[in-house]
């Protein structure tokens, strides 16, 4: 018996699943057609006649080598694929706790490494594709949502729940042909969609976790061995107490007060299904994640829907896909820092043990006197007055569609946008202890409020022709591109200082303070500080692939790509990468007619990818060289002034990296225990690196292309169906592993003292 089976009348979208037994029951007529489906089965059709039952049986599909294969814009089998990649899928994805969908990626893809050094909930983690790849530049592989190019820095907002794949292409055969955008690798993202001839399906997942710091070996003393302590050294409390007073105070563990058991709850409800033309899936997503330290958390709003469609002869398809996304978090400040004010990781672990909660009253009652084994309570004052959370709405949406001019011609186009919208509000409060510290003594009515509004967008559009032809036992897939990119950012906030205690409330206007002439020194009081910043970025690019095969056997593939990007001068805008690749499929020979492999596949790729991503960081915080070579700013006489913020640099050119990769993907004891074994060696060329030059134009350095850097390693997939149940429902137990070994070096690169570093 096959449970949940779909059983649809061809040409409507009536249609039945099977129950617990496999039976089903559907009101037809006599010559409709009956269509028999199910995940991972094959399909079967059966016309109707004059009989009142008919029983059908789904085999196991082969999907043995038929498994999908992203290599750049396109797909291919497994058996026909010469890139080196890994997929995972919903399986290994869904269900986890990780705020971040990047966290969940950790330790499932050879040659991946994903760090995250923050607790913060949603906190970015940083991703490296087969180690580093520059030392001023971009470092951050690109990431791709249903095609859209999506900000690597920002996913907190993404839901989970709705991802389908992840695929992460490694060598140049599958990054090349993202040229400009290719050096670090890429992460291509496939979100859940509906099926044809599908009944309607409701899913509903509820996730429930905690999380708490972990143990650590700190011997931290107690109020008795502190004051036994201050009462030797004659210092503290302690000075002036007895032995039996000493017994009698309490002890408080601080840690217990700033860190906490962190409640995760996850809820998500998703409706997928479709008729004959037409299909839909639609997610709505909830996540609310508290922090182990007070004060941090994550809440998250999510929508999705996705459809596809296509045209009764099958010539036309499309697909849409759209998710809005709203999250807010609280995000504490000053975290690793030294002062004792500030961080609460300091006062939870270096404050004195015989001081309680309960000991606060307010900020001021902290001045006088001033102590410093008052340190936890300046921190349990921040806080109750303290307010820094970041909202935002993140938008990414796609629309591609596909026509078949003749079986082998095919037209597609794929627009993209992403759009992100982020608001800070950060505030300290007019009577909390630190905005009177430093500045209640002159101005009673301290504090500030700082918001900061972001805006970004970007565009992306691919447009393409493909030809995909095959004769005997020979196949080629060729197609040709044009990708497109705009982007947009921009930015307005302020700073007010000074705060009406009786009014004030973190976010809104009703406490800030008008502009005051001090009466004693007649300057100006209260004075608030705004900035605005408007940046923009574009890249144009046109590039070609082609790959052939013969007989499932020996397979090439070939890529050139010229990219133009908005950050260079001149000529040196532009720049041009290619990859080669080739493939043996050695089980497809007729000597491994008999051997326990199932798949052996002898891989070999070279080739270029670039890095036009001078600064690093945010994708704005690259230098632009073409433009905006002056600032404006206070000058003389505290006036607005334009002055000369960059020099043109006609010289500095992209970063380059060249890659060689020799891989094995292979799968034996029917193919039960399944691996690859990859060895690179990737070598970046020009590196953004800093020259000194001349101070006769108030600059004393140029962004210069010097030195090189090169990454050498391994990456070993391992995957062993330890239990493989041949029942779709049943038990399967799998065991999975991977290694990276990375060896990365830098060459000849320039020093302050003007010497060469190795």
């Amino acid at each position: 018996p096959l449970p949940g089976a779909s059983v649809v009348v061809v040409g409507t979208s009536r249609g039945v699943q099977t129950d617990f037994d496999g039976n089903y029951s559907i009101l037809v007529t006599v010559g409709q057609v009956l269509r028999y489906s199910y995940i991972g089965q094959t399909t079967e059709e059966r016309t109707v006649g004059s009989e009142d039952v008919i029983n059908v049986q789904l085999l196991q599909e082969a999907q043995e080598l038929q498994e999908v294969v992203l290599q750049g814009y396109r797909t291919a089998t497994r058996a026909k694929s010469s890139v080196a990649s890994q997929t995972l899928t919903d399986a290994t994805i869904k269900n986890r706790p990780n705020a971040n969908v990047l966290q969940t990626l950790s330790g499932q893809v050879a040659g991946l490494e994903v760090n995250t050094v923050s607790g913060q909930p949603g906190a970015a983690p940083s991703v490296r594709i087969r180690g580093i790849n520059s030392i001023n530049g971009n470092t951050a592989p690109l990431f791709i949502i249903d095609g859209t190019p999506v900000d690597e820095d920002n996913f907190r907002s993404i839901n989970p729940q709705e991802i389908a794949s992840v695929d992460v292409l490694k060598d140049a055969a599958a990054s090349a042909v993202y040229g400009n955008r290719g050096a670090n690798g890429v992460v291509v993202i496939k979100t859940k969609q509906g099926r044809y001839n599908t009944p309607l399906q409701i899913n509903y997942t509820g996730i429930l976790s905690f999380s708490s710091l972990q143990d650590n070996d700190y011997n931290l003393m107690n109020s008795q061995e502190q004051l036994t302590l201050e009462n030797q050294l004659g210092r503290g409390l302690g000075a002036g107490l007895s032995p039996d007073e000493i017994a009698g105070v309490p002890t408080y563990n601080w840690d217990e007060y700033f860190f906490r058991t962190g409640l995760t709850q996850t809820h998500n409800l998703s409706f997928q299904g479709g008729g004959e033309r037409f299909s839909q899936y639609t997610s709505l997503g909830f996540f609310d994640q508290e922090g182990i330290l007070r004060d941090s958390d994550l809440k998250r709003f999510n929508i999705r829907n996705n459809t596809t469609g296509k045209s009764a002869n099958d010539r036309f398809s499309y697909s849409t896909n759209i998710s809005i996304n709203y999250s807010e978090s609280n995000v504490p400040d000053r975290i690793g820092e030294e002062g004792v004010n500030q961080n609460y990781v300091v006062g939870a672990y270096n404050s004195v043990p015989y001081v309680t909660p309960d000991d606060y009253t307010n900020g001021a009652d902290l001045l006088n006197p001033l102590l410093f084994y008052n340190t936890p309570l300046f921190l349990v004052d921040k806080l109750n007055t303290f307010t820094r959370k970041f909202e935002e709405v993140k938008v990414v949406g796609s629309f591609n569609a596909s026509y078949k001019i003749t079986p082998q011609l095919t037209a597609a186009i794929t627009m993209g946008g992403d759009y992100q919208s982020e608001f800070l509000t950060e505030a300290r409060g007019p009577e909390s202890f630190n905005a009177l510290l430093f500045g209640g003594a002159e101005n009673p009515t301290s504090g500030f409020q700082e918001q900061a509004s972001t805006r970004q967008f970007s565009y992306n559009q691919v447009t393409s022709l493909s030809y995909a032809n095959t004769w005997g036992k020979h196949s080629v897939d060729v197609g040709l591109y044009t990708e497109y990119f705009k982007a947009h950012f921009r930015q307005f906030g302020y700073v007010s200082n000074g705060l009406i205690p009786a009014t004030f409330s973190p976010g809104d206007g009703s406490g800030l303070i008008p502009v005051q002439i001090d009466p004693d020194s007649g300057g100006l009081l209260f004075v608030d500080t705004a900035n605005a910043e408007i940046l923009n970025a574009g890249l144009f690019s046109y590039f070609a692939q082609a790959d052939y095969d013969y007989d499932r056997r020996y397979g090439f593939t070939g890529t050139i790509r010229r990219d133009a990007s908005y950050r260079f001068a001149g000529s040196n805008k532009w720049a041009t990468f290619w990859s080669v690749a080739g493939r043996w499929n050695i089980h497809n020979e007729a000597f491994m007619e008999d051997s326990v492999f199932d798949q052996l596949q002898l891989r070999a790729s070279y080739g270029t990818s670039g890095n036009q991503r001078i600064a690093g960081n945010s994708y704005f915080s690259s230098p632009d060289l073409t433009r905006s070579f002056f600032a404006s700013g206070s000058g003389y006489g505290n006036q607005n002034s334009i002055f000369l913020s960059q020099i043109g640099n006609s010289t500095l050119e992209w970063e380059t990296v060249a890659q060689l990769d020799v891989g094995i993907d292979f799968g034996v004891f029917d193919r039960r225990l399944t691996g690859s074994v990859d060895y690179y060696d990737k070598k970046t060329t020009d590196l953004f690196q800093r020259a000194p030059v001349s101070a006769i134009n108030s600059v004393t350095f140029l962004n210069a292309n010097v030195g090189d850097l090169t990454n050498r390693g391994m990456d070993l997939a391992l995957r062993w169906d330890v239990l493989r149940s041949s029942e779709p429902d049943g038990f399967n137990l799998s065991l999975s592993g991977v290694v990276n070994f990375n060896e990365t070096r830098v060459n000849n690169i320039p020093t302050d003292n003007g010497e060469s570093l190795d």
